[in-house]
């Protein structure tokens, strides 16, 4: 009896130890899946795809992530080039001049889709070139674009805007001839006397066909003078925002009818939801070396500035953040085709791609970046703020006060969702 009692409690106790084993090797297997689940399988990275010579290239155009343009030149006055790609940067092809030539550069690129585009080249004196494609390979002289111009915007093969002094001009021939539709003219109190001022646009964007604005200044009072059209052009209305703030050299971009974005002269960001009637700054950007804003889709935003500050938000402009990113040279341009990718360009030939790639993945020069959140993904990366980030001290301030609304002519219309 004593035995039998003893060799079953030694079975119970068996069972136990051996019960209590697998489960802790169940627990360990279990955690290590877990942790391998959580370990990042992907990065994000700019990795180097430049040109094989010495040109300082001025502008990035891709309307898809593979298929873009760059334009550029041996020196300002000579050797002006526009290139081409099919396979995202990998190779290129010279589509226009020559760089033994003494043609001067191209710039400005604007295009519509794979065929539709258009490119600037300076003239002096005068007017400058305005060139076209309309098959996505060969180039012609299709007008001229004004020679003091703030910027110019097309919404079709041959329909486009530019803004000149306090006018804003429209093409229907694809700049061969063009006709003012708007003059900006408002009444001011400048030291307790009015007095009539015009206002100079610097910057336009146009998120729809019907629906555009312009940012612009005037030189009597110091506020930021938006202007909007909702029927395509036909008429306008003008309002003053952000007292003390200056348009000059600044940069607007909607990613719908409502929601947008400036960048001013001093380098601040400012955003709306309202159609630009009341405006709000954005923290944690740094618009030093007057960079421009562009959006792949209405959630995933970059400006990127000449030399390192490299601003993002992935949820729509709510958040941002700012990266220090050290490219070998100046940046002069960008382009965001898609959230997963992008290019960086510059002198010497440089170009860098962003993209996403596998965590173990690496080739010479490549700098890591932040990661954008897939297409489609419903879950935004709530915190998005890269490691190392860094976050400029300034709050974000919301003007309450609403617009201004100076007096202003009857305004026509000024498209241009090629910019």
């Amino acid at each position: 009896m004593t035995y039998s009692m003893k060799s079953t409690r030694r079975s119970v106790l068996l069972s136990l130890i051996i019960s209590l084993t697998l489960s802790i090797s169940a627990t360990g297997v279990q955690q290590k899946r877990t942790t391998s689940k959580k370990r990042p399988r992907y990065k994000a990275i700019f990795e180097p795809v430049s040109y094989k010579g010495d040109l300082q290239f001025t502008d990035v155009f891709f309307v898809t992530d593979k298929v873009g343009w760059l334009s550029g030149s041996v020196g300002y006055r000579k050797g002006g080039v526009i290139l081409h790609t099919k396979d995202g940067g990998d190779t290129w092809s010279i589509q226009l001049g020559d760089v033994q030539s003494s043609e001067q550069t191209y710039g400005q690129l604007r295009f519509l889709d794979e065929k539709h585009g258009f490119a600037v080249q300076p003239a002096s004196p005068g007017d400058h070139k305005l060139l076209r494609t309309t098959d996505g390979e060969t180039w012609e002289v299709s007008g001229t674009v004004p020679q003091h111009r703030g910027d110019y915007a097309f919404t079709s093969p041959t329909v486009g805007f530019t803004s000149t002094g306090n006018q804003i001009l429209r093409t229907v021939d694809a700049g061969r001839t063009w006709k003012e539709v708007f003059a900006c003219e408002t009444t001011v109190e400048v030291e307790g006397l009015i007095r009539k001022a015009g206002c100079h646009f610097n910057s336009l964007h146009f998120p729809t066909r019907d629906v555009g604005y312009a940012i612009g200044e005037s030189p009597q009072v110091k506020e930021v003078f938006v202007a909007k059209t909702e029927d395509g052009g036909s008429s306008w209305k003008v309002w003053t925002v952000l007292p003390g703030g200056s348009s000059h050299e600044g940069d607007v971009f909607f990613t719908d009818e409502e929601t947008g974005f400036v960048r001013l002269w001093d380098g601040k960001f400012f955003g709306t939801t309202d159609g630009g009637q009341t405006w709000r700054g954005m923290a944690g950007t740094d618009g030093s070396g007057k960079p421009e804003i562009k959006f792949a889709d209405r959630h995933v935003g970059w400006s990127v500035a000449p030399y390192g500050p490299f601003n993002y938000t992935v949820d729509g402009g709510k958040r941002w953040a700012v990266r220090e990113i050290k490219f070998p040279t100046r940046v002069n341009a960008f382009s965001l085709p898609r959230r997963d990718r992008g290019y960086v360009v510059g002198d010497h030939g440089m170009i860098y791609r962003y993209r996403v790639v596998p965590v173990d993945y690496t080739t010479s020069g490549m700098i890591e970046a932040p990661m954008m959140p897939a297409a489609g993904s419903a879950d935004l990366i709530p915190d998005f703020v890269a490691p190392n980030a860094r976050q400029p001290d300034r709050a974000a301030t919301r003007m309450t006060t609403g617009p201004r609304s100076p007096e202003s002519r009857s305004l026509r219309k000024l498209p241009g969702l090629a910019r």
